[in-house]
């Protein structure tokens, strides 16, 4: 035989088995590394989806949170608004001419007798149509409305007759020292009730005070209250001391009347929110989340609560942590126990879990990205609204700045129609005999003042009206211009500054809208005027302010233009901010003086109508904004249609 060559086979058998031995312990080795890798893998995956669960539960959260805070700033914006008007009422109640007629009735002498009881009946009318037609979706807004004299003592008061237990002392509320309306908060039997006390003046002295309770459950019922019935949520209102006002019906207080004392709700953080727990026996304990947000220039606060679980959930981020991460260790040892039994199932298993926690990943991206996408759209929408609402503050900010003019304007024919009417009283009294014609003629004059009236008045709702309509009519841009400082030019005289003007002699003719140009032209001497009065007020009597309007016809870019110009002596504007005068919501002033968004309205205006503005600016010497528009030179203006259009508009 060979032995050699079988124990060479013997040999060369062993070395295959010990081959293919070695080959299956790699192989085997690489699957159990492979499964141990998958492993790690799926530990890091399950940690990166628990870390973004948690973010994005916070996140919710604080945008849930985020969410209820705006819907408390617009309400204490409301609010803030809302008692802003009711000053204005009270203002243009003291102002009245009945009120002042009263007061110069009484300073010369006359007993109530004869004549002031005439004028508390007529003081008493104008207030009960002021309790009937201020509303609120037919709730009336005012309860009550007296007139005191400086003692306080009570001369028109729209209720009957005191409540009982109803007896007010009102010298409490009077204000002598005080110009604008005052806001108090009267405590009877355990009931806060709202009063604004208006002072009037006669010839620079106390002479009484005009107060007026509101109605708190109009207050509460549109401005306050949540309509919601599901949530949980509630606001009240505060006084500055702590002291809650409870709303009308509401006999044993709210929940925070239970647990917060006055000193306790003082404390609370302004424009964030706190925890603290109640218990109650219904209920059990609960976390609630607390803030507190000022009623700007009130003696009023917003109070608001909610309970933590409605808008973080009722399962914290932490405990939403613990709970998937238990599971994942869960799944670990499951998959630990199944590698044991069978490798390659395992293996299969781990890939199949894997396939699948990708499809749920993808799914979890594309809900976040469809959710981020929804909440963009929303912030959007009310970036929208908060422009159209500030555009809207910009534009009754500039009916303001006409309030003066308009007063002046009205003051002179009412004082024609009330010496016609009593020059009428006076002949129907005398024993002479007086002509038809002699009376008709006085009639006919006062109904011309009437006319004069109604016209100023249609000119204003005209603009408030179509300011801004992309309307446009053949205008003399001299008439256009005259009209819009009409409204300004008593209001330049009484706060003593130098108002010029100078137009072109000849017809300018644009096409324009022309109520949307008085806007703008209101808001140029507006800020002329802001300016001049801002350095008079830094410099005293060295200087003297001077604002000048003129008009005339140009040339731009070899084009014929007409244009017009606002010039002040002001400090003029920094060139560090010249490139941004025309930017959105970009302003200089206070935020209570102005939006920012004046000259940027201004720019769209003029631009609108094919137009351009710029302006010139010298530091400590003054600016001049210069507005261009294209000339219409063989159009004829409808000038005289745009004034017929201001007269019959109607009182409707």
């Amino acid at each position: 035989g060979w032995p050699g060559r079988t124990g060479y086979g013997r040999f060369s058998a062993y070395k295959t088995q010990t081959g293919d031995s070695a080959k299956w312990a790699r192989s085997k080795s690489r699957r159990t590394l492979a499964i141990l890798l998958a492993c790690l893998l799926l530990v890091v995956y399950i940690g990166f989806l628990m870390a973004s669960n948690y973010r994005n539960q916070i996140a919710l959260g604080e945008s849930t949170l985020e969410r209820f805070r705006l819907d408390l700033d617009k309400r204490a914006a409301s609010l803030e608004y809302f008692f802003s008007e009711r000053k204005f009422d009270l203002r243009s109640l003291v102002a009245s001419r009945e009120v002042s007629a009263y007061f110069v009735n009484e300073s010369l002498g006359m007993s109530e007798q004869y004549g002031l009881k005439v004028s508390f009946f007529v003081i008493g009318q104008i207030f009960e149509k002021t309790v009937r037609e201020k509303s609120i979706q037919s709730d009336e807004i005012y309860e009550r409305i007296v007139f005191v004299d400086r003692r306080g003592r009570p001369l028109v008061d729209t209720a009957a007759q005191e409540e009982e237990g109803q007896v007010f002392f009102w010298e409490k509320f009077l204000t002598p020292q005080q110009t604008d309306p005052a806001i108090f908060l009267e405590d009877r039997d355990g009931r806060a009730q709202i009063l604004m006390a208006a002072p009037c003046f006669h010839k620079g002295h106390f002479a009484g005070e005009l107060i007026a309770l509101l109605n708190l459950a109009t207050v509460f019922s549109n401005l306050v209250d949540f309509t919601s019935t599901l949530s949980k949520r509630d606001v009240q209102l505060a006084g500055v001391d702590g002291q809650l006002i409870r709303r009308p019906g509401e006999e044993t207080g709210c929940l925070f009347a239970t647990y917060l004392a006055p000193d306790r709700i003082k404390q609370l953080p302004v424009d964030s929110f706190s925890s603290f727990t109640i218990s109650s026996d219904t209920r059990g304990r609960q976390n609630m989340l607390v803030t507190r947000l000022p009623i700007h220039n009130t003696p009023l606060n917003l109070m608001a609560w909610a309970p933590r679980d409605e808008i973080y959930g009722s399962l914290t981020p932490w405990q939403l942590l613990v709970g998937t991460g238990s599971l994942a260790l869960v799944i670990l040892l499951g998959i630990g126990v199944l590698m044991r039994f069978n490798t390659q199932n395992l293996i299969l298993k781990a890939r199949f879990d894997e396939s699948k926690r990708q499809q749920e990943l993808l799914a979890s991206k594309n809900t976040q990205l469809e959710d981020e996408i929804r909440r963009r759209c929303e912030v959007e929408e009310k970036l929208e609204e908060q422009r159209a609402l500030r555009i809207r503050s910009d534009r009754l900010r500039s009916l303001g700045e006409m309030a003066a003019g308009i007063a002046h304007e009205l003051n002179q024919p009412l004082v024609g129609v009330r010496g016609l009417a009593e020059l009428i009283l006076l002949t129907m009294d005398s024993e002479k005999i007086h002509s038809q014609d002699h009376m008709r003629k006085n009639v006919g004059l006062i109904v011309e003042q009437a006319d004069r009236m109604v016209h100023i008045i249609n000119h204003v709702r005209l603009f408030a009206r179509d300011a801004g309509s992309p309307e446009t009519s053949l205008t003399d841009l001299n008439d256009v211009v005259r009209s819009g400082m009409s409204f300004l030019t008593a209001q330049f005289r009484s706060h003593g500054l130098l108002f010029e003007s100078e137009f072109a002699e000849e017809s300018l003719p644009v096409r324009v809208n022309p109520f949307s140009v008085e806007e703008v032209i209101v808001n140029l001497l507006a800020n002329a005027r802001d300016a001049v009065e801002k350095r008079k007020r830094e410099e005293g009597l060295s200087y003297t302010p001077f604002v000048k309007i003129s008009t005339g016809h140009g040339k731009k870019n070899g084009k014929d233009t007409v244009y017009l110009e606002v010039e002040d002596n002001g400090k003029g504007i920094p060139q560090s901010i010249a490139d941004k005068v025309f930017d959105p919501f970009f302003t200089t002033k206070d935020p209570d003086r102005g939006t920012g968004l004046g000259l940027s309205i201004c720019k769209s205006i003029v631009e609108e109508f094919g137009g351009s503005i710029q302006f010139r600016s010298r530091e400590a010497e003054g600016t001049i904004f210069t507005i261009d528009f294209p000339i219409y030179p063989n159009g004829e203006t409808d000038t005289d249609g745009y004034t017929q259009a201001v007269k019959n508009t109607g009182s409707g």
